[in-house]
């Protein structure tokens, strides 16, 4: 399933990138990061030749301060969207299921701030139909 509105001759270019679906200990709550008024699930580009776990760890701490610990693999998604830039973009999204470990150092990324909000709070909050696919597809026990 492709997310967003794919225009036709329109030349989108490629970002691979990942992301975690954090949920709060009662599994009522998941983790968004907010910026410029828009939400998006932690993590972001994977860097060339870089692991996806890698980066997702490094993105986490980067972004929350905090480690993470993955817990399963959710799935892949591509958004397209317009950026801000007016760049066309097919995002290629790697999800995964975690949560976070010990908090290690102050985040790098200040216009970043790391909010838990409840389901339909995210719903209307999350800047990307394919964040709220790997949420929904969290939630559901498998």
């Amino acid at each position: 399933m492709n997310f967003g509105e794919v225009i036709p001759g329109v030349d989108y270019r490629k970002r691979d990138a990942v992301y975690a679906v954090i949920l709060d200990s009662e599994g009522e709550k998941v983790a968004i990061m907010v910026q410029n008024g828009k939400g998006f699930l932690p993590g972001g580009g994977i860097e060339k030749s870089e692991e996806q776990q890698l980066c997702l760890m490094r993105e986490c701490v980067e972004e929350t301060g905090f480690n993470i610990n993955i817990e399963r693999y959710i799935g892949n998604e591509k958004q397209y969207f317009q950026s801000r830039q007016n760049e066309y973009i097919m995002n290629n999204g790697y999800f995964y299921a975690g949560d976070f470990g010990e908090y290690v150092k102050p985040p790098i990324e200040d216009d970043h701030e790391l909010v838990w909000m409840e389901l339909d709070e995210a719903k209307r909050m999350l800047f990307h139909e394919s964040h709220l696919w790997a949420v929904k597809k969290t939630l559901i026990k498998e």
